[in-house]
């Protein structure tokens, strides 16, 4: 018995006996597995038999489902297009009129077929904000929308995703939920176990909630400094470093409910482009990316990631025609043959400027179903909904796609399902269980910890810190974009200098625009005159495309003032060369800016374990951008 598995033993100096036992274990483990999945596969073939077309076709699309407000137009996406799943975003509220990244992605020249229909659409203003909502309200506005979804004939839930990376990624935020450091910050701590228990604490915070699935973790190895999108995102620049903690994250996150999501495949670390402006090639060869981007996603499959998302950038090594997402060769090729995944392939999302500009969205959309996408995440609230499911129905009825690939994909979507026990739970989640664990003591000690250990002085050469309260200082604190705030006494836009008042209120407070405006600067540089001292914020974030605080650090320094910044971003463009002493917390989340306030005044010390996972010698500053005349309008991603 065990014969197929006691080689695999040997290695560990197991005796006989322990050899045997571990075995059977192995394969008793393994029949009930197998018997599990003859049950699941069944149920999911009566499923498919059931289904029509549309419906197939709906489930492999994911919309976009902002705010916490029910409208027509989301519940026709659910009830009329089908769709298989929902990305949330409370932070904002459901409208026609917003843009993606300054693009509509309507295809002007789209020819509808004869049974073409549209959904409503809601047309409140662009811009406007969701509500602070609690994790038990959402918990009860998530259960309606599964409740909608299990009243259709198909009767198929819906996965529930959610970005939820940290620093300002969190797209849920609201409600005192504990929101906790980015893969850079958790690599930083230096030990898998704390990323497992982080995962873990989020996943129940978000499962008990409703939420099924994670766009996490970002999987890219982050070996070019200057990359603009993927930064804290990333574990950082060494492989295996990145490997162990994408196992560690993996296994959190699937241990405590959500199906986790590696990306972007095969790795965007070495980029010097977003995505969402233009579609980059990146030219490692087949070596460099299995010594490199390819090492955490495989440690991710070998861990048993539910799910992987593809990266919207051409890699000329395996095809130097198409992105990932269009691409056969990366998808079927490389990803489910070569490395053997048979999860969920999800793309990014698919109204990027990257596939945007070359390939209008009904027809990409076809193109990465066929490629071995199995779901389209289609971040819009107007009529391209309707164009996608079309775009791909008929791509299926003319022959483009197969009706076995088409199946192949439904299959993958209801077995991960089917997995996470969504036919028996969902709509069913306990709003006073969500609340309780949110809010416990355990939970919001345990994101202090954390905080305070994700934390680092990156410089201080003049031995300012701690900082004195005998000094007049100038607090300057940019004001985070107010989608991603709470808007609660948890998370608001003033943390940094609500925090330094406990310590030192011989102080003076302003704030600025994520980048200082013309006017704001110039009262920056007049406020100056008054102290010796100037503390502040110089936070990096890839939303905002008019760039940080550098150029008012910059002034300050040429007025000969002292200057200590608090930052998330350890590269060049946060710790900013003229700054006198630097303090990298890696998250403009709560307790992370908190904790980066207790240990400038001495309350708390580093961490002696912490140390910064990428290299950052020899880095040369970027062209600094010049003050915006005013403040930007808004964000255009939402």
């Amino acid at each position: 018995m065990g014969c197929g598995i006691i080689p695999h033993l040997v290695r560990y100096g197991l005796t006989k006996n322990e050899m045997n036992s571990v075995a059977n274990y192995q394969e008793k483990k393994m029949a009930k597995t197998s018997k599990a999945n003859a049950k699941r596969d069944a149920f999911i073939a009566k499923k498919l038999a059931k289904m029509t077309l549309e419906e197939k076709v709906g489930q492999l699309l994911t919309f976009t489902r902002r705010g916490a407000q029910i409208t027509p137009s989301g519940i026709e996406q659910i009830t009329k297009l089908q769709c298989g799943g929902l990305c949330l975003e409370p932070y904002a509220v459901e409208t026609c009129k917003n843009l993606y990244w300054g693009n509509s992605q309507i295809d002007q020249n789209f020819k509808p077929p004869k049974d073409y229909f549209t959904i409503a659409k809601t047309y409140f203003a662009g811009k406007s904000f969701g509500i602070s909502i609690t994790p038990g309200e959402y918990t009860k506005d998530l259960n309606k929308l599964q409740k909608i979804a299990l009243a259709r004939k198909s009767g198929i839930p819906l996965h529930m995703t959610i970005d939820f990376e940290g620093d300002f990624k969190n797209d849920y935020m609201a409600g005192g939920i504990r929101q906790f450091p980015p893969p850079m910050g958790m690599a930083a701590i230096g030990d898998p176990k704390m990323t497992y228990k982080i995962n873990n604490t989020i996943a129940k915070q978000l499962s008990n909630i409703g939420v099924t699935q994670m766009y996490s973790p970002v999987c890219d190895v982050n070996i070019n400094p200057k990359n603009p999108e993927i930064g804290v995102r990333s574990f950082g620049d060494d492989p295996q470093v990145c490997a162990e903690h994408a196992v560690a994250f993996v296994r959190g996150l699937q241990d405590g409910g959500i199906a986790a999501t590696a990306k972007h495949f095969p790795g965007r670390g070495d980029s010097a482009t977003d995505a969402h402006d233009v579609l980059d090639v990146i030219r490692a060869d087949k070596k460099r990316m299995h010594e490199v981007e390819l090492v955490p996603f495989q440690a991710a499959i070998a861990a048993g990631v539910s799910a992987i998302m593809t990266g919207h950038s051409v890699y000329p090594a395996y095809d130097d025609k198409y992105p990932t997402t269009l691409s056969v060769n990366l998808l079927t090729g490389l990803l489910r043959e070569e490395l053997g995944f048979d999860g969920v392939i999800v793309s990014d999302a698919i109204g990027m400027a990257a596939i945007l500009k070359q390939w209008p969205l009904p027809q990409a959309c076809a193109m990465a179903i066929k490629a071995g996408c199995d779901t389209i995440l289609l971040k819009a609230d107007d009529d391209s909904r309707a164009q996608c499911l079309f775009g791909i129905k008929m791509a299926v009825e003319s022959g483009m796609i197969s009706e076995e690939r088409l199946n192949e994909a439904v299959t993958h979507l209801l077995r991960m399902k089917y997995d996470q026990g969504l036919f028996e739970t969902a709509g069913k989640m306990n709003p006073d269980k969500a609340q309780k664990y949110a809010m416990s003591k355990p939970v919001v000690d345990f994101c202090w910890d954390v905080s305070k250990k994700a934390l680092m002085v990156m410089r201080d050469d003049k031995k300012m810190l701690p900082l004195s309260t005998k000094e007049k200082t100038l607090v300057i604190e940019q004001r985070i974009p107010y989608e991603f705030c709470g808007k609660d006494p948890y998370m608001h836009q003033h943390m940094f200098s609500e925090d330094i008042v406990v310590h030192n209120q011989n102080c003076i407070l302003v704030d600025t625009d994520f980048a200082a405006t013309e006017d704001e600067l110039a009262e920056c540089l007049e406020l100056a005159k008054q102290v010796d001292l100037v503390v502040m914020t110089n936070y990096y974030a890839r939303i905002v495309k008019t760039g940080n605080n550098r150029l008012l650090v910059k002034k300050l320094k040429e007025m000969g003032k002292k200057i200590v910044i608090v930052t998330n971003f350890p590269y060049i463009e946060g710790t900013t060369a003229e700054a006198d002493a630097v303090i990298c917390n890696f998250s403009g989340t709560p307790d992370s800016i908190r904790a980066a306030v207790e240990l400038m005044y001495g309350k708390i010390k580093q961490n002696p374990r912490t140390r910064l996972p990428v290299k950052i010698e020899g880095q040369k500053e970027s062209a600094v951008k010049p003050a915006p005349k005013k403040a930007p309008a808004g964000l255009s991603y939402c």
